[in-house]
């Protein structure tokens, strides 16, 4: 376990932070609410969260957890810990703009409206860019 915090450098788990925030923010505001879908777990937890009206935030940790164990296994403890990072400030990230924050993403974009092709290429590229983030600091 020492090791594994030795192994741990602060600069990724700030900017795995930092790319879960934006990712959250490209998909609640833009994605989400004018039910387009992204590719992977973080379109399936928007389906989910749109068909049962749950908790996005809940559905993409929830999900994810078959992938950190798998992570685990073939990639390592550092890997997990950095996708537990990433994901978890998702998820939180999610949480606070759909049930904290005094924003309706209910019905449509705060930003882009119901525009679908302004919502696709801002929602892609703000996700995208998270996801890219995630990537480069080891998530």
């Amino acid at each position: 376990m020492r090791n594994l915090w030795a192994q741990l450098k602060w600069q990724n788990i700030v900017m795995l932070i930092l790319a879960g925030l934006i990712n959250a923010v490209g998909v609640t505001f833009f994605i989400a609410p004018v039910h387009l879908y992204d590719g992977g777990i973080s379109g399936t937890a928007i389906l989910l969260s749109q068909v049962t009206d749950g908790s996005l935030a809940l559905f993409i940790l929830v999900l994810n957890v078959p992938l950190f164990l798998y992570g685990l296994k073939r990639q390592g403890a550092v890997f997990t810990v950095y996708s537990l990072v990433a994901v978890a400030f998702y998820s939180l990230g999610a949480l606070i703009i759909n049930d904290v924050l005094p924003i309706d993403v209910s019905v449509a974009s705060p930003l882009a409206g119901k525009d679908l092709l302004l919502c696709a290429i801002f929602g892609g590229l703000i996700s995208g860019t998270g996801s890219g983030l995630t990537i480069r600091f080891g998530g």
